[in-house]
């Protein structure tokens, strides 16, 4: 991917200059995508996430919002230290580095970052993988086979070996195809760290998105025996 930056009055576009898509400033904005009649479905979560049609591709569109005690004061405005630093901004370059690395990631389509004196707020473009589910979605409805799960630890692992501290780990950001392909999502807390005591930490963090999920759902399809498999493909060597 070569990123392309375009600017106008109030926001900076990132998208990808290898691309035949030509991204603007108002294809953030879910309202244009309402107006062309092409917004095709949404997904759960901490904001808004709508799915929408370009051409033969349906792609995720998600604006950034805050957790925790903040969100109170500034839902969705965040201080502004630098394009570079932006949440969106890193998080594309952090989906196209993964990309180019092989790692079963969404691939980036845009960021847009709006600035207001020094404030901003943002939002991240990246094509849907179709097909697939969240595994919290999938283990309410079924149990995932030993084998799947052994293959969700050898994933989280495979991310850890390459760096990638994900702080915001948990069961509805894997992705679950129906051959059994897993993805990793929602990188906006992501970054990439040396080895240390994190790895272990993410692991708990992914843990305990498993047992609130329990606690939710009394018939969960989840069981301690399902966490020593994971664990198994977790602490499994890599083929040479």
């Amino acid at each position: 991917m070569t990123p392309r930056v375009t600017r106008s009055a109030h926001a900076v576009v990132l998208s990808d200059a290898d691309s035949p898509h030509v991204v603007s400033a108002e294809q953030f904005d879910p309202a244009w995508w309402r107006s062309r009649d092409l917004v095709v479905g949404g997904a759960r979560g901490r904001g808004d996430v709508v799915f929408v049609r370009a051409g033969a591709e349906t792609w995720v569109l998600r604006h950034f919002y805050r957790g925790g005690g903040m969100a109170h004061v500034s839902p969705d405005r965040y201080v502004w230290l630098g394009l570079e630093r932006t949440r969106m901004w890193r998080e594309w370059r952090m989906l196209a580095e993964l990309r180019h690395r092989g790692l079963p990631v969404p691939a980036p389509i845009g960021a847009r970052v709006s600035r207001r004196g020094l404030l901003y707020r943002g939002d991240i473009l990246t094509r849907l993988i179709e097909g697939t589910e969240t595994l919290a979605d999938f283990i309410q409805r079924e149990p995932l086979p030993a084998s799947e799960w052994r293959a969700v630890g050898k994933l989280l692992a495979s991310f850890q070996r390459a760096g990638v501290r994900h702080d915001d780990i948990n069961v509805r950001n894997v992705l679950r195809h129906p051959d059994g392909t897993l993805s990793l999502i929602d990188f906006d807390k992501a970054r990439f760290a040396s080895p240390g005591a994190w790895s272990r930490h993410n692991l708990a963090r992914f843990r305990r998105s498993l047992d609130k999920l329990g606690r939710r759902h009394a018939a969960l399809h989840f069981r301690e025996a399902d966490w020593s498999d994971l664990e198994a493909g977790y602490t499994e060597r890599p083929a040479p």
